[in-house]
């Protein structure tokens, strides 16, 4: 995560949302694809902390990697 700047007196909301990313290749890019996917519509991302991943299977091989995470972001005020 990036370290946050603190100033003395001040507060830094934080909002989480939670996403499921999914991709052909590989956990990593279902990761990046929750992130990149949440980039469209929210500004301020400082982290993202995997809750859990999973796969469907296809003719006995995995077919779809996808993860479960959360997405942490700065609040503008």
């Amino acid at each position: 995560m990036r370290e946050l700047d603190w100033e003395v007196n001040t507060v830094t909301v934080v909002k989480i949302i939670e996403l499921m990313g999914s991709s052909e290749k590989s956990w990593e890019d279902a990761i990046q694809e929750a992130v990149r996917e949440a980039a469209k519509t929210v500004k301020n991302i400082v982290g993202v902390d995997v809750r859990g991943i999973k796969a469907d299977i296809e003719n006995d091989k995995i077919g779809r990697y996808k993860a479960h995470v959360k997405i942490a972001f700065i609040v503008e005020r």
